[in-house]
């Protein structure tokens, strides 16, 4: 018997790939950090998540819809010009610095606190917002501690420019 002719892979095969594992790495993150955690935190504190008509839902709702959008677009910029994701197991090939890149370092997990901090707003509740800053100090560490670093030594002087000029959070000038 004769095996069918494998296709070789492709460009578009290995960048469709990548979509995937961006995608199932970003949907367990999602399901972790922000749906089972704040409902945990909920339950712990014996609060019941009752949806009010009120402004701050609202709001609430347009930053979590609008930090979504933006984790979504920039997925779509690591895969699409840093030839990567956002998994350590996938990381860019190319650095990322358009868009929101080149106002902060970190536009990504920026986007993830707001998401944390607009379920607070929905939820009424500040321990949701309290979890938010947690949250932020155990990225700032990582990021301090281990992937600057790690892009340091993958991107060498062009990291270091990158880094002299553009804030790691917004609006804040760190050293690095």
């Amino acid at each position: 018997m004769m095996s069918a002719p494998v296709a070789p892979v492709t460009a578009r095969h290995r960048a469709l790939r990548r979509v995937a594992l961006a995608c199932l790495a970003q949907f367990y993150f999602t399901a972790v950090f922000f749906i089972a955690i704040p409902l945990g935190l909920l339950w712990w504190s014996e609060r019941q998540l009752a949806l009010r008509r009120d402004i701050w839902t609202a709001v609430g709702l347009l930053v979590v819809l609008g930090a979504n959008v933006l984790v979504v677009r920039l997925i779509g910029e690591f895969v699409r010009r840093g030839r990567g994701t956002q998994v350590p197991l996938d990381p860019p090939r190319e650095m990322v610095i358009a868009g929101a890149y080149g106002r902060t370092r970190n536009p990504m997990y920026l986007a993830y606190v707001l998401t944390i901090l607009g379920e607070a707003l929905i939820a009424h509740w500040w321990g949701i917002a309290l979890y938010a800053f947690v949250f932020w100090g155990v990225f700032h560490a990582y990021v301090v501690w281990r992937e600057e670093p790690l892009l340091v030594a993958r991107f060498g002087d062009s990291y270091r420019r990158y880094a002299a000029t553009v804030p790691r959070w917004l609006g804040f000038r760190n050293r690095s």
